[in-house]
């Protein structure tokens, strides 16, 4: 696609094996599906396992796009320099801004989710604000200079923590088969059955269309691995399968965790201990591991559920800064982002910029109300299904004069992202449109506007206010100066 000029990162200083981890690390595997399992099985009851394996498709023509533009373009501004090459300037800042808003608003989930663990481990039940605050600045502080220590170095860590976090849910998987081959089950659970990976048995479009959101939110982050291209070992064809490989190993750890999860605790929400239960919904690792295991389960549980959100938020500031650099670069945003630190040979500035934004974010609304934090979750959904179908358009885009030449390359490089892409577009929209609804989420309204949709739509739109911003302060790059489309280097 074209050559990248030299951003000051340090090339192989990620293994590819590394890269893969990050790419896991920042779908956050355990936290994911301590909040999903319970909100899915509330709406798509036993058919989750089918859910989620039709909700992946989608998300895997994505994946393909990213893959077919890493080997073209192996670029730490993903879709931001992909989306201005195939697509234009504009559709490639605000692919940019849609990453880099899905990443704050992750930071300030996982910042909630480790206020609500630690709690859990101190035995407290209501955080005093101070504490509350305490907390987050450590945390969000020690993830950011993990960050900052350089590639390799967060990369170490987010190897030991997701190797961790996957060790953790692998015992569990282990504990709940074991009971459910011997009988062990929750009385009103119903039996394992093929039945549940039968599609025409998902109860309604509804039940299937709010399943799919869920998904959507816990296969995210497959890309983080991707932003890290410039670094990773290897040519540019084997940094690309990072985000396949990750995205396939998170769909059968989320099926086979969704099936075990139901054949075990079942979906009655009168049962107190199945997965729909009022006070298990939201925390059904905790639940199971509880049950299994005795009442220390609660902490085994949330200290796993930690790891998964510390391994996350190193593994999503990692590519959100390195996309913050590739737009200074370019002179998309101001310049003082593009600075490098010669020790670390990271985005130092855009690094902290991130983590800074992220606390304050997360102080503000949290000192509002947590049911705001937990719509943030829905909120996140818009931004993704912006960014993604950026980069999958801009893979039809560029390949689309030479996919065909094959049948194999017309699929892979066309189609599959072109059903990806306009897949996304299409849910982005019903989701708007259901989050403009004043009764939708926990934080009610404001001014008859659903909250969730102001966090969401509302300011991901802001984004085109900054990129006004942005065009005044320097219109190099908005005119096509500073990165050029495909079709102009194709004329020069």
């Amino acid at each position: 696609m074209h050559t990248s000029p030299s951003k000051g990162l340090k090339k192989g200083a990620i293994s590819r094996s590394a890269a893969i981890m990050i790419g896991l690390a920042a779908t956050a595997p355990a936290y994911s599906l301590s909040g999903a399992l319970g909100y899915g099985a509330a709406e798509s009851g036993y058919q989750l396992p089918i859910v989620f394996i039709l909700s992946v498709i989608p998300m895997f023509f994505v994946a393909l796009s990213y893959k077919h533009l890493t080997t073209a373009s192996p670029d730490s501004g993903t879709v931001f320099t992909w989306g201005t090459k195939a697509l234009g300037p504009r559709f490639g800042w605000f692919g940019g801004w849609a990453m880099f808003f899905a990443s704050i608003l992750a930071g300030v989930t996982a910042t909630q989710v480790i206020v609500n663990v630690t709690g859990v481990l101190l035995g407290i039940k209501h955080i005093p604000y101070w504490l509350n605050m305490f907390i987050s600045i450590a945390f969000i502080a020690s993830t950011t200079y993990l960050t900052v220590l350089g590639a390799k170095e967060s990369s170490r860590v987010t190897i030991l923590l997701t190797i961790t976090q996957y060790g953790g849910l692998a015992i569990l998987g282990i504990m709940l088969f074991t009971n459910i081959w011997h009988g062990n089950i929750v009385m009103s659970a119903q039996p394992l059955s093929w039945g549940w990976l039968n599609p025409f048995a998902i109860p309604s479009f509804n039940a299937f269309l709010n399943g799919f959101l869920i998904a959507l939110f816990i296969f995210w982050g497959f890309d983080a691995s991707l932003a890290m291209s410039e670094e990773t070992e290897g040519d540019s064809e084997q940094a690309g399968y990072s985000g396949v490989i990750a995205i396939v190993i998170t769909m059968i750890t989320y099926v086979v965790f969704a099936t075990l999860a139901l054949a075990y605790a079942g979906t009655d929400p009168k049962d107190s201990l199945s997965l729909t239960f009022a006070n298990n919904i939201d925390s059904s690792i905790t639940v199971l591991v509880t049950d299994i295991i005795g009442l220390s389960g609660a902490k085994l549980a949330a200290l796993i559920i930690a790891i998964s959100a510390f391994s996350a938020t190193i593994s999503t500031i990692m590519p959100a800064a390195r996309i913050m650099l590739t737009m200074a670069k370019y002179q998309a945003i101001p310049s003082l982002f593009a600075k490098i630190d010669q020790r670390t040979r990271t985005p130092k500035i855009a690094t902290w910029t991130i983590g800074c934004m992220t606390l304050f974010i997360y102080l503000i609304l949290s000192s509002i109300s947590e049911a705001i934090i937990k719509d943030a979750i829905h909120s996140v959904s818009i931004a993704v299904c912006a960014y993604y179908s950026i980069a999958a358009l801009s893979c039809v885009s560029y390949f689309y004069h030479t996919a065909f030449q094959h049948w194999q390359t017309a699929l892979s490089q066309v189609i599959f992202p072109a059903i990806g892409g306009f897949t996304l577009i299409a849910i982005s929209v019903i989701q708007a449109y259901r989050m403009f609804n004043p009764d939708y989420g926990e934080s009610g309204s404001i001014a008859g506007v659903g909250t969730v949709f102001l966090i969401g739509v509302a300011t991901l739109l802001f984004g085109f206010i900054v990129m006004l911003l942005c065009n005044l302060h320097e219109s190099k790059f908005f005119r096509g100066k500073t990165l050029l489309r495909k079709s102009d280097v194709s004329n020069s």
